[in-house]
């Protein structure tokens, strides 16, 4: 092997290494860019390896065909700057880019025929077996550099960013090799050929060209992560103000709320002990003032319990439970209480096809479906019908389950249902206001959402929609 065509081989394996490197990047990133430099890769390596078999070439027709593959890599070198250009610098049009890929394509299957090289002419140019060109060729080759030059011209015009100079430089230089080689082939000059060292410099051009591109958008990702991260900090500092200010106007409302209900059950003690305290109190009015205070008392105690399970985080014990089970018990605990059921059907339809299995946390959820089957059955003071039944509901996605708790009692207006999960909201004498609101949050961190709905027969639905599966984020406490 000749020190040149040893050269060309070394070129060789530097444009298959970047070809491979930048065909990993298209892999990942999915750039058009970087198919343009794998094409240009291929293309230079090419001719470096058409160039270096031309050197060592046994004979006239094996330096013939060499010699018209060298030829068909120089269409597809020039062919690949286009692409780049089109791809990387947005000019020229995918039109011409077109155009010029099925014009290499004709050219590459005339090389082929043996059009552009005879085998019989053949003599010895710097130490090398050359076909000696035919008519056709010239032609090719002319108008060949004559668009070389005009694109270089076009894309040179408008050069005003440094990768458009760059990318100038490197088609300048392959250009200039390619004018050497032509001049020296027809000439006849006993000069060694430097096109295939020339495309291989302006292919390196480019690849700097492009890993200065890659650099640049990793370091403008770079500003704009940290820009982010700025950005970032300042809204965390803004919403953590804006949590404290919520905070403080929700908890000055909790206040007053609770001011209000501990108020009142604090006047009629008041008035209780008071009237104990009179001399001449007799024994049934004595027993009617106690009755009071016990009464009162339970109320602040259970407005007390009630606060304390609204203001504890609610973080579920996770377990497979069935939908059935669940209902059932909390029927059942209703039933304990006959006055509750006095003239009140009740019906369980619970679908039986393997969908009603859910995961939640057992004591939270029967504490969900005994308050929904009490609220049912107090809404029906005279009587009615209580059906509770289930269906199958997808949930952001995700198969669910949908509880219906259906009664027949006097209802809610629309004003009612839009303020039922409220806190202290309730239109019941001695209630809390706080059921329905413990209720919305253990749905809540089960990832569920409750429904208020009209029945059809003028009573309330209720629905109790659940996830089959188990949530990962469990709401924070209340403010």
């Amino acid at each position: 092997m000749s020190f040149g065509s040893g050269v060309l081989w070394a070129w060789f394996a530097v444009h298959v290494f970047s070809g491979l490197i930048a065909f990993f990047l298209y892999l990942r990133e999915r750039g058009r860019e970087y198919v343009a430099h794998v094409a240009l890769a291929c293309s230079v390596a090419l001719e470096c390896a058409s160039n270096a078999l031309l050197l060592e070439a046994p004979d006239e027709n094996a330096s013939a065909w060499l010699q018209s593959l060298a030829y068909v890599s120089g269409g597809c070198v020039l062919t690949s700057y286009v692409l780049f250009s089109s791809f990387v610098l947005e000019r020229p049009r995918a039109g011409s880019v077109h155009t010029l890929a099925w014009l290499t394509l004709i050219f590459a299957v005339l090389a082929a025929t043996g059009l552009f090289a005879d085998p019989a002419h053949v003599r010895e140019l710097g130490g090398r077996t050359d076909a000696r060109l035919l008519g056709p060729t010239y032609v090719v080759i002319v108008l060949g550099i004559v668009f070389a030059f005009a694109f270089l011209v076009a894309v040179g015009r408008h050069a005003t960013r440094t990768e458009a100079r760059l990318f100038v430089l490197a088609v300048a230089i392959t250009l200039v090799g390619w004018t050497h080689d032509v001049v020296a082939r027809v000439t006849g000059m006993d000069r060694a050929l430097l096109s295939a060292h020339f495309a291989s410099c302006g292919a390196i051009v480019a690849s700097y060209l492009l890993l200065d591109r890659f650099v640049q958008t990793a370091n403008a990702l770079s500003r704009r992560t940290i820009e982010l991260s700025h950005s970032t900090e300042e809204l965390r500092h803004v919403q953590e103000a804006l949590v404290k200010k919520e905070q403080l106007a929700a908890v000055g409302e909790l206040s007053a709320v609770i001011a209000h209900e501990v108020r009142n059950p604090l006047a009629v003690l008041k008035t209780a002990v008071a009237g104990l305290r009179r001399e001449t109190l007799d024994r049934e009015d004595r027993e009617q003032l106690l009755g009071i205070l016990d009464e009162e008392t339970d109320r602040l105690n259970r407005l007390v319990r009630d606060l304390l399970a609204y203001a504890r985080p609610v973080e579920p014990q996770w377990s497979r439970l069935p939908v059935r089970e669940l209902v059932e018990r909390a029927v059942d605990l209703a039933r304990r209480d006959q006055s509750s059921l006095v003239g009140v059907e009740v019906d369980v339809v619970v679908q039986s096809d393997g969908g009603e299995v859910i995961e939640g946390d057992r004591d939270l959820l029967e504490r969900v479906f005994g308050h929904l089957v009490q609220n049912a059955l107090q809404a029906m003071p005279h009587g009615g019908r209580l059906l509770v039944r289930t269906e199958a509901r997808t949930v952001e996605g995700e198969p669910g389950v949908a509880v219906h708790f259906l009664d027949t009692g006097e209802g809610m207006d629309t004003l009612v249902r839009a303020r039922a999960l409220d806190p202290f909201f309730t239109t019941k004498a001695r209630g809390t206001g706080l059921g329905l609101a413990i209720v919305g949050r253990i749905v809540k961190a089960h990832g569920g959402e409750l429904e208020l709905k009209k029945g059809s027969d003028g009573g309330s639905d209720v629905i109790l929609v659940l996830p089959q599966g188990r949530v990962s984020v469990l709401p924070g406490p209340p403010p």
